[in-house]
């Protein structure tokens, strides 16, 4: 019989101010791209809680693409419940097929 240590990370978030979930809005279909064209897409998030209450402080990537960058949190001009982060990404060679963008939106 043989052992492996496992480790792990557990976060304890607080008490939500507001029991409304933000919620990341969907790229609609699936989105190809070509080996070596830069791509940029926007990942939207919606705060459903009054902002005086809880704001959107970030949309964190769970699980990344290697190579793609992500800009800072920016709220959408025209909707203060809309923010969003900008990915650039240059697909390569040996990323050739499905890749998989896991994001989760946080409220403050």
């Amino acid at each position: 019989m043989s052992s492996i240590p496992v480790q792990f990370l557990i976060y304890a978030m607080p008490m939500p101010t507001c029991s409304k979930i933000p919620v990341i809005i969907p790229l609609s279909g699936c989105f190809e791209v070509t080996v070596d064209v830069s791509v940029t897409f926007k990942l939207y998030a919606m705060n459903y809680c009054n902002k005086t209450i809880a704001t959107l402080t970030s949309i964190t990537v769970t699980q990344s693409i290697d190579g793609m960058t992500a800009s800072a949190l920016t709220s959408e001009p025209t909707n203060s419940s809309l923010s969003y982060v900008t990915y650039t990404w240059i697909p390569q060679a040996d990323q050739i097929g499905f890749q998989e963008l896991c994001a989760v939106a946080y409220t403050r």
